[in-house]
């Protein structure tokens, strides 16, 4: 290959570069299934021949950040102490591959981290350009429903073990800040044009991280479309997996003051107006600047009596219905939020000491939050999404949010078969050879790359395919 590209003069570097990659690609290929193969017939040579009962190979092909790999595995049927038969790869188990005949770990989290930034098309291509595996954009979403319905399974799982008391978290916290919001993204294909993902977050405190630079210490994120008893059940749980909240002193809940949001915290929680919601709701429902700042100032006196009779005497001096309508809303929002106009700070409530040194600060990062997680990557790039798929994404996002990406890849699942569901694999109509114990699948081709000098990366990679 190499005296053909030298011997070329219309080739540009970066076309060099194409033809090396896919090169180097291709070898990576072929050392990764030598080595599969190899390393298959050692574990049916040593393997334990009472428990695992040959069963033949089985070809699958596995999607990995160099292309895709065929290669051929043997399957073992297993009986298990209450009598029924599986069927597993002794392979898949050793080295822990999963999703055998779609993609690899490492290829997964290169999918998942780049579809939190990008379309399911784009991810397609970017993933496409910088391995040696091309993807469709249908594969990617593929993959991603499967993550994502692994993840709510997980979930699921972490709320019905909290419910019977099993979930208990490591984390210390005297103080657990907690934030909640909903945003509206487009549907597709739905009864509404538009749903609603709701988010919360949680954390025990700021941490200094520079000068006038603070950060959310021990964050705990989710989100998803659900109704408001199933986001509280899945919020608690994902709170109670962190923290210890048998410790917890003081909860304290930042919102805007939706319904749904006063019925997911608990009655021992102190509730707060978030500060931002609250001064919309001021300018969006006075017009004159003058009686604004009024309103302000008699929060900022703490004076909440003061302010209900200031803005019930403003909306009496108004003769414009439109404006009288915006003062009533205003007031009506505030009546229904009374207890949590002042922040927890305004209100003097003594916090115990944080034993690790964070500091309490103003509330209010929602905003931020609800942007940085979902809005960025679901609301304001004209997209419309399904329930189901919206909800998998959402996931997914929550979990990159707060550090826990790498989780996601791994729940790609291990190809392990009932008795009833092996049917197919092991169905008479396959091949008469390729079942029966000791049946070895014929291997084509030859690796040249490994007959040249075995030195430094080739003696490396030798040693893997076994030779």
């Amino acid at each position: 290959m190499m005296d053909t590209m030298i011997n070329e003069d219309s080739y540009s570097f970066k076309e060099i570069e194409a033809k090396i990659f896919d090169y180097v690609c291709g070898i990576g290929r072929r050392i990764i299934r030598s080595f599969l193969e190899s390393y298959d017939r050692y574990l049916n040579e040593t393997r334990d021949k009472e428990a695992y009962r040959n069963k033949g190979k089985r070809h699958t092909t596995i999607k990995t950040v160099c292309g895709e790999v065929d290669y051929n595995r043997t399957v073992y049927e297993v009986t298990r102490e209450d009598g029924t038969h599986e069927y597993v790869f002794l392979l898949d188990e050793q080295l822990h591959i999963k999703g055998v005949g779609l993609i690899s770990q490492n290829l997964a989290e290169k999918l998942v981290r780049t579809i939190t930034e990008s379309s399911y098309r784009v991810c397609a291509d970017q993933i496409s350009q910088a391995t040696g595996q091309t993807i469709s954009a249908m594969g990617v979403w593929n993959v991603i429903q499967g993550l994502g319905k692994a993840v709510c399974e997980d979930e699921a799982e972490l709320v019905e073990n909290y419910k019977q008391g099993k979930v208990k978290g490591e984390n210390i916290a005297p103080v657990l800040f907690e934030e909640a919001d909903g945003i509206y993204v487009n549907l597709q294909h739905e009864s509404k044009r538009k749903g609603e993902i709701k988010v919360g977050i949680a954390y025990d405190g700021w941490k200094k991280t520079g000068t006038n630079r603070y950060a959310l210490d021990g964050k705990v994120v989710v989100a998803g479309f659900s109704n408001s008893k199933e986001f509280h059940d899945y919020r608690e749980a994902a709170i109670a997996e962190k923290y210890d909240v048998d410790e917890t002193v003081v909860r304290i809940m930042n919102a805007d003051g939706a319904e749904w949001i006063k019925n997911v915290h608990d009655a021992e929680t102190i509730f707060q107006l978030d500060p931002f919601h609250r001064n919309k709701a001021i300018k969006e429902g006075l017009c004159d600047p003058g009686a604004i700042h009024d309103v302000h100032e008699y929060l900022y006196s703490h004076d909440i009596d003061g302010m209900f009779n200031y803005l019930e005497m403003y909306r009496d001096s108004l003769s414009d219905d439109d404006a009288i309508e915006r003062v009533d809303r205003l007031i009506q929002y505030f009546k229904s939020n009374r207890d949590g106009l002042l922040t927890y700070r305004d209100r003097g409530i003594a916090l115990p000491e944080n034993e690790k040194g964070l500091e309490y600060r103003d509330m209010g990062t929602m905003e931020n939050h609800v942007w940085s997680v979902i809005a960025k990557r679901m609301k304001h790039n004209h997209t419309s999404w399904s329930i189901r798929g919206g909800n998998h994404l959402a996931k997914i996002l929550a979990k990159k949010c707060c550090g826990r990406l790498g989780e996601v890849a791994d729940k790609l699942k291990k190809p392990i078969f009932e008795a009833a569901e092996a049917v197919k694999l092991l169905s008479a109509a396959q091949v008469k050879e390729k079942d029966g114990t000791g049946y070895e699948y014929p291997v084509k081709g030859h690796l040249t790359w490994l007959d040249m000098s075995k030195k430094g990366d080739r003696t490396i990679a030798s040693r893997l395919a076994g030779y």
